[in-house]
């Protein structure tokens, strides 16, 4: 089971699973990419984070990426899809904006 959470609910949701999420982008291979970083996310729903050198460069040029954080107390975890954008070069510390397109609370793991 999945719950919408809409953008402007999307501050509040993502303080509850803390402030930092795993940014997955897609190298130039076609394969998932994963990091683990802080993230913000402003009152609009529009998540910033600063990623690394090859993040910024497969979010360059594959835009498409997923932000996931663990899941809270209750075990949901948050998902959400957006469009990245990139500020200047690639470099150890790029800042990068994430226009989501949608996000999720999804359900505990059946185990």
């Amino acid at each position: 089971m999945s719950l919408a959470v809409e953008s402007g609910d999307l501050s509040g949701v993502a303080q509850q699973h803390g402030p930092a999420a795993y940014v997955l982008t897609t190298g130039t291979d076609g394969r998932p990419r994963v990091i683990h970083v802080g993230v913000d996310v402003a009152a609009d729903g529009t998540i910033s984070a600063v990623v690394g050198r090859s993040a910024a460069a497969n979010a360059i040029d594959r835009p498409n990426v997923c932000v996931l954080w663990p899941p809270a107390a209750d075990g949901f975890s948050l998902i959400a899809d957006g469009t990245a954008t990139v500020e200047g070069e690639p470099s150890p510390d790029t800042q990068v904006t994430i226009a989501v397109a949608s996000a999720v609370r999804h359900r505990p793991a059946r185990t």
